[in-house]
């Protein structure tokens, strides 16, 4: 298992904060790449505050 560095909303009133996501280990199909740079879509933003309402 690995660690991967991530940005999470704990709750639909909280902001985005750092967070450690467990990572399973890469199996016979899986392919393995290192994530430079992301970014947040707006529309992710308005998901994790439910403002679109149970859309998960």
């Amino acid at each position: 298992m690995s660690k991967a560095k991530a940005y999470a909303a704990l709750n639909a009133h909280s902001a985005l904060v750092p967070f450690d996501i467990e990572r399973r280990a890469p199996g016979p199909d899986d392919v393995q790449i290192q994530i430079l740079y992301c970014g947040v879509c707006h529309s992710d933003l308005h998901t994790a505050r439910n403002e679109w309402h149970n859309t998960l």
